[in-house]
Parts: C-alpha cells; sequence; structure tokens
C-alpha cells in the first residue's frame, strides 16, 4: 500500500518537533531563523527593500491580503510537490527532508522579507530608516507569537504581521503593467 509523503508527519530524527517546544524556544528559534534571513536579504536585495518599503508605506491597508496569498501560493506549491512526488513514488527520508526545507526555507525567506518592512518602516516612522535595526525590530516582532501562542495560533499570526511586509509588493508583482518598453527604459 502506498502512502502519500503529505500523510506522513516530518521527521526530524531526535530534534522536537516545533510544537513540542516551549514557548520562549520557539521564540528564540524564531528571532534567529528571522533575524539571519534578513541579515541575507539585506546584504543582497538592499535595494528592493527599500522599495518595498516606500511601497508599502504609499500602498493600501488592503494588500495584506495579497501577502497572505503569496504565503498561501508557496504552501500549495510545496503541498503539490510533495503529492507529486508521492504519487511518483520518489520518497525516502532524504526527499522529505529536502522538500520541507525547501518549503520552508521558502516561507522562511518570505516572511523574513515581510517582518524586514515592517520594522525598517517602523524606524523611519520615528525618525530615518534603519534597515539594519529594522532588521532587528522585525525579528523581535516575528518571536512574539511563537512566544506567547500555541503553534498553530503563532504560525497564523505570523503570516498575517508578515504578510503586511509582503503584501504590496505581492499586489504590484501581480497588478504591475511590465512591458518591454518600461523595462527597457528602466534598464537606462
Amino acid at each position: 500500500m502506498f502512502t502519500p509523503l503529505v500523510a506522513q508527519p516530518a521527521q526530524f530524527g531526535a530534534l522536537p518537533a516545533i510544537g513540542e517546544l516551549s514557548g520562549v524556544a520557539r521564540g528564540v528559534v524564531a528571532f534567529l531563523l528571522v533575524l539571519a534571513t534578513e541579515a541575507l536579504l539585506l546584504s543582497r536585495r538592499a535595494a528592493v527593500v527599500d522599495r518595498a518599503i516606500d511601497r508599502t508605506a504609499n500602498g493600501s491597508p488592503s494588500a495584506v491580503v495579497y501577502g497572505v496569498i503569496a504565503f498561501g501560493l508557496v504552501a500549495f506549491v510545496g503541498g503539490y510537490l510533495f503529492t507529486q512526488a508521492g504519487r511518483l513514488g520518489v520518497g525516502g527520508d532524504a526527499v522529505r527532508l529536502a522538500g520541507g526545507l525547501l518549503v520552508g526555507g521558502a516561507v522562511l525567506t518570505l516572511g523574513s522579507f515581510g517582518y524586514l518592512v515592517v520594522g525598517t518602516y517602523l524606524t523611519e516612522i520615528e525618525s530615518v530608516r534603519r534597515p539594519w535595526v529594522g532588521a532587528v525590530i522585525g525579528a523581535s516582532l516575528s518571536a512574539v507569537p511563537w512566544t506567547v501562542l500555541s503553534t498553530l495560533s503563532a504560525l497564523s499570526v505570523w503570516v498575517v504581521v508578515a504578510a503586511v511586509g509582503v503584501g504590496e509588493e505581492t499586489r504590484n508583482w501581480v497588478h504591475g503593467e511590465r512591458t518591454v518598453e518600461s523595462e527597457a527604459a528602466e534598464r537606462r
């Protein structure tokens, strides 16, 4: 009897599942993972972060819906790939672990980008835009739900807050009118 990969819970050897960790431990893990990813994003894509902050500041609050849709799309594509791999008979612990890390990494990167935008925007409200301070603020904000809420509730709140920072970029990507002429004019 064949069991699809999606039906089997992820097992990471002796490491406890995230739901088994204490709230403080989950908060610390969230803070460190988000901060490390934000640092990577800032060092590689600072201009994209600046543009996202400008768009978020000038955008519509309803863009949060687009941010949630972005997370849903990542989850859908990840689940689809797991299901297809299971149907094809591609399996084993290594494939499940690699797939889980890939989807988890995509969610972490998307969420970290959102928290980086939110944190940096908060620094700009007070005075001058400071992306590195914003990264610490964003990582701190990302740890709060994991510290005080249950796992599923924490994930839901974490995604919604991150969607605030991702939403306007996603909305612009979905509705942006890009033509060959506009792309050529941007490169000059």
